[in-house]
């Protein structure tokens, strides 16, 4: 007898069930691992109002020539917030904003970025001919106010770079080719305190930067040489003298200091602080101590913590350090008396 062929396949038992859902689903997981792997996210077309088509909405552009305008307008924008590279004077002032975004301005700002590792590296080096090539060449006057301030802050970059390095010759140059080193930019003409409380002039005493010293007390950039520490109210003077820069101490006493100033340090309740005279003998500097006196300091002004003179301090340190000298075998000691009381 024949038996009729089966149309429907017969039912799986429950264990291939579960093993054929298992393997379907594990095929879509890796489906959708495909899908967000390989296939770049959509972008979300630009919202049109809707009594506009998105042609007119592009000016009658088609797709194409849009899509290239507007790939050109963000390398633009991207170039244009990219430039400066975090210099002194950065499009974030506003010339991306202002009559300066013309061409010419554009080049002017884009060619100080350029050469402005060039000048910092000239002025600290102080190559003179280098950086009048550069202050001749790419910075001369700006074109218009916005490009002023990137030019100007530059400079100024430069100027405090060459004070600091001593680079007395090219910070003299930088100042006559319009520099501002900005250090009375809060204070008023009138404010005699607040021009006092400058203290490059004393950071360059205490380096020895005599030159640039020099410079900065000069009538044009106008440093005092009564300028106080506020820390412990040492003058530019009490600084070179501490230090033993002999070339600052004459500089400043030509320029007017006050050899017999007090600083707070040594000073009790009368305000008797010490002097650059007694700073100077403090730390074992004959010379700045010698400079001194032949300026006319007092050496026989006592300070009021402990009473001692400029010449006592000296001869204190002179016999400390001839007896430590002895006892490693290279001084008599006969010499000690004799060395201390040369001065």
């Amino acid at each position: 007898r024949w038996m009729p062929l089966a149309t429907t396949a017969p039912a799986p038992s429950a264990a291939a069930s579960r093993c054929a859902h298992a393997g379907r689903e594990e095929e879509r997981r890796r489906c959708r691992h495909r899908a967000w792997t390989r296939v770049a996210p959509r972008v979300p077309a630009p919202l049109v109002p809707s009594t506009m088509t998105p042609e007119s909405a592009r000016g009658g552009e088609g797709d194409d020539d849009w899509r290239r305008r507007a790939s050109r307008s963000r390398v633009a924008a991207a170039s244009a917030s990219s430039r400066g590279g975090g210099t002194p004077g950065s499009w974030n002032l506003g010339v991306a904003h202002s009559a300066a975004n013309k061409k010419d301005q554009r080049d002017y700002v884009d060619a100080l970025f350029a050469e402005y590792p060039r000048l910092m590296e000239a002025a600290e080096s102080d190559d003179r001919k280098k950086t009048q090539e550069l202050m001749d060449g790419v910075y001369l006057p700006a074109p218009d106010a916005s490009t002023a301030k990137i030019r100007d802050a530059q400079v100024r970059a430069a100027a405090l770079a060459a004070a600091r390095a001593g680079s007395a010759k090219s910070l003299r140059l930088l100042l006559d080719r319009g520099a501002d080193l900005g250090l009375f930019e809060d204070v008023r003409d009138d404010d005699l305190e607040g021009r006092l409380r400058c203290t490059m002039g004393i950071e360059c005493a205490g380096r020895g930067r005599a030159e640039v010293l020099d410079v900065l007390l000069s009538e044009d950039v106008g440093v005092s040489t009564e300028c106080r520490d506020p820390r412990n109210g040492m003058t530019a003077l009490m600084a070179a003298a501490r230090f033993g820069h002999v070339a600052c101490v004459a500089v400043l006493v030509e320029h007017g200091a006050d050899v017999d100033a007090r600083s707070d340090y040594g000073s009790g309740a009368a305000g008797g602080g010490s002097t650059a005279a007694m700073m100077a003998a403090e730390n074992g500097h004959a010379g700045a101590l010698n400079a001194l006196r032949a300026a006319g300091a007092d050496v026989d002004l006592t300070r009021e913590v402990d009473g001692k003179t400029a010449m006592q301090l000296h001869r204190e340190k002179v016999t400390a350090e001839m007896k430590k000298l002895s006892n490693l075998g290279y001084v008599q000691g006969s010499a000690i008396g004799n060395y201390a009381t040369e001065i």
